[in-house]
């Protein structure tokens, strides 16, 4: 009965370790873009204007009719965008962030922008930066309507839509 009551245990005991150690493992590390030089950057990479239209740019293959935007400080650009597409449409929000503190953007920033989106009424939310989100910014949108794009996925996207 002693060894019935030790294999319980012992397989009770490895499941909450199975499921604590799925709550904290760490995310697998963001991939990072690398120049060689600073001529080897894009210009849009380089300059807040030519970032704004780049982002603009890119915004319009998914289908986003601009209205308008506005620098809300030196680093974050908020832009207002409607679809027009029938059932799946309504008000877009984006907000680009040009070079970041730190080249990394928090979750406070994230969830700041998703209530935003919520505030305003909009179906969805794309958030653009230069530089990386957090881990735990990544965590914090995983059921919300806002998409994420980092350096490496806005430089993916763009040479994808032959626009880089």
């Amino acid at each position: 009965m002693a060894i019935f009551l030790v294999t319980i245990g012992a397989f009770v005991f490895g499941i909450i370790l199975i499921v604590l150690l799925k709550n904290t493992s760490p995310p697998p590390p963001q991939e990072q873009v690398h120049f060689d030089s600073l001529d080897d950057k894009p210009s849009y990479l380089k300059d807040r204007e030519a970032f704004k239209e780049k982002c603009l740019e890119f915004l319009a293959k998914f289908n986003l009719e601009y209205r308008h935007s506005i620098w809300a400080n030196e680093h974050e650009l908020e832009i207002d965008m409607m679809d027009e597409t029938p059932v799946v449409g309504g008000k877009y929000l984006a907000l680009c962030i040009y070079e970041p503190l730190n080249n990394t953007v928090d979750a406070i920033k994230v969830k700041g922008f998703l209530e935003s989106v919520k505030g305003e009424g909009a179906a969805r939310g794309i958030f653009i930066t230069t530089g990386y989100f957090t881990s735990e910014a990544l965590r914090s949108i995983e059921e919300d309507p806002v998409e994420l794009v980092n350096i490496v996925a806005f430089l993916d996207y763009l040479k994808k839509f032959d626009i880089y």
